[in-house]
């Protein structure tokens, strides 16, 4: 309780002086957009390294696909949807000369307002954007910014999971299928997890729920079975929710025609690389050498360098914006 206490402290403290202290720098209206993560702003709030009425800004931490891919247009229309004619406040650079990148764009961490009007200080729309799988984070030198820092703000709590992931799945095994598909998860993380009421729901609509007091030790394993058919064989792609319908984590489009003992997994356990491997239900994932076939990077979850499996869980963007 008195953290608890002590951080809505610290909250008001920095709420207080908005217009002066970081990470409130500058605030202004989105009014174009150039991709995911490059757009303008007419600049309402300002700051010394403000140099005019309107400024482009740069994302800082985050790399959007390139414009001229499908997935970077996507990014594109997603940022448009999410920011056009918001009011957005910026955390500028500070080891950056005048907090800009060499194409002159204010490099910054950018946060949205609340329908409410207060300034969101969970939920900085870097992080929105990887989590909508419409960038990754990328490595930058020569900045303050550490997209740990902004990744997870310690002052909040979820009941979701904040490790757990979906690391096999059996979709075809060797034999009859009825009852004898399943899924693997895991808790890359360094809590135990209570999973009881999650859900898992297959590309085709069958939804298995996980029975109340099920908990994933940390480094654990959880397989989850059905008494029937639930799994395709073709185009399966699994996503597992926490007992509230937030999304925690799903599998890329899994293809298994091989009526075998063979399963797609992460490798490692908890990675961003799928193979197609020996089935290890409830045990770690075999040696790669074993693997038949791999997808690395899954096009319909772009975060092949902050990793699927993120043990700070996902964000539900409908919670916080407008």
């Amino acid at each position: 309780m008195i953290e608890k206490l002590i951080i809505v402290f610290v909250l008001a403290a920095v709420w207080a002086p908005l217009a002066s202290a970081a990470p409130f720098e500058a605030s202004g209206v989105v009014i174009a957009v150039e991709s995911g993560d490059v757009f303008d702003v007419e600049i309402t709030v300002t700051d010394p390294r403000i140099v005019s009425g309107i400024e482009t800004v740069r994302l800082a931490g985050v790399i959007s696909p390139p414009m001229g891919s499908a997935l970077g247009k996507a990014a594109k229309e997603f940022a448009s949807k999410y920011l056009m004619n918001r009011t957005v406040w910026l955390d500028i650079d500070e080891e950056r000369d005048g907090g800009r990148d060499p194409e002159g764009r204010l490099i910054s961490v950018v946060y949205l307002e609340d329908p409410d009007g207060e300034i969101n200080l969970t939920h900085p729309f870097n992080r929105i954007l990887v989590d909508g799988s419409y960038a990754e984070v990328g490595s930058f030198e020569g900045t303050e910014f550490d997209p740990a820092a902004w990744w997870r703000y310690e002052g909040t709590s979820s009941s979701r999971g904040e490790a757990v992931c979906i690391n096999e799945v059996e979709a075809n095994p060797d034999g009859s299928d009825d009852g004898n598909e399943w899924l693997e998860l895991y808790n890359p993380g360094t809590e135990d997890v209570d999973i009881g009421g999650w859900t898992a729901t297959s590309a085709g609509g069958s939804v298995v729920s996980i029975p109340s007091g099920t908990t994933v030790p940390t480094g654990g394993f959880f397989v989850v079975t059905f008494d029937g058919y639930w799994l395709r064989n073709r185009e399966e792609t699994v996503v597992l929710r926490d007992e509230e319908g937030a999304e925690v984590d799903r599998t890329p489009a899994l293809d298994d025609d091989g009526d075998d003992d063979y399963s797609w997994s992460r490798y490692p356990d908890g990675g961003d690389e799928w193979v197609y491997i020996v089935a290890s239900p409830g045990t770690a994932v075999p040696s790669r050498d074993l693997a038949e076939e791999a997808i690395y990077e899954d096009t319909n979850n772009w975060l092949s360098s902050s990793c699927d499996c993120c043990p700070y869980g996902l964000w539900d963007i409908s919670d916080f914006l407008q």
